[in-house]
């Protein structure tokens, strides 16, 4: 039986990434996926993330500021250095057939300056004439944002995520972008929220997980 719907409150990004390869580590099933690869895997995991810009980055990951800023960068710009697809090419510069580029952030700014108790602020990366026929497609589904008591508050829905190894970055970008559309709308950044459709540790990563989990060393 597949074990799914958990739900995590954290106040830091660092402290959501540690609580929740600990519930997927302790609670997720082992299957083999479609390219053969062993997971752990929960699915229909909720995490909300009170205040993203407080330990933005968890001492045990790998990445580097400057990398997780490069990361970010992508998420918020339409340009594509050379990747089958990134997300900021889909969030602000997807070319419709009539050749011309969508912004979709632009237009969320609009919606939510127009109102500002929107719920119609949304942004979507899947683009089903494409990634109906990919292999490789979007993690990341959709993007929503509310203005909420003076704040605005991202809601991220992932059809797959790789906790262990992107969950952190994924974040951080998420901050990142969630700032620049406070900015625009001239409300304080809020809460960052994500759904993961499918929560998962990947077998390459099981061994230093259950390290950081129960601080085992060989």
């Amino acid at each position: 039986m597949a074990r799914l719907g958990r739900f995590i409150r954290a106040r830091s990004i660092s402290e959501a990434w540690a609580r929740g390869l600990n519930v997927i580590w302790r609670q997720g099933e082992e299957i083999t996926d479609q390219r053969g690869t062993r997971i752990k895997e929960l699915l229909s995991l909720q995490v909300v993330v009170e205040s993203p810009y407080e330990e933005m980055i968890h001492p045990d990951y790998p990445w580097t500021r400057e990398r997780l800023e490069e990361y970010a960068l992508q998420l918020q710009t339409g340009e594509n250095p050379g990747f089958e697809y990134t997300y900021g090419e889909r969030l602000r510069a997807w070319a419709i057939p009539s050749g011309e580029r969508v912004d979709q952030l632009d237009g969320v700014v609009r919606r939510l300056l127009g109102s500002p108790s929107s719920r119609r602020a949304c942004a979507v990366t899947w683009i089903p004439p494409i990634d109906s026929n990919r292999e490789e497609v979007p993690c990341m589904i959709v993007d929503d944002f509310k203005i909420r008591g003076g704040s605005l508050h991202l809601s991220a829905f992932f059809r797959s995520h790789d906790f262990a190894g992107a969950y952190p970055a994924n974040l951080y970008g998420l901050s990142r972008l969630l700032q620049a559309v406070s900015d625009e709308v001239g409300a304080k950044p809020g809460s960052i929220s994500t759904t993961s459709a499918s929560a998962h540790i990947y077998d390459h990563d099981w061994d230093w997980v259950e390290e950081m989990i129960f601080g085992r060393r060989g």
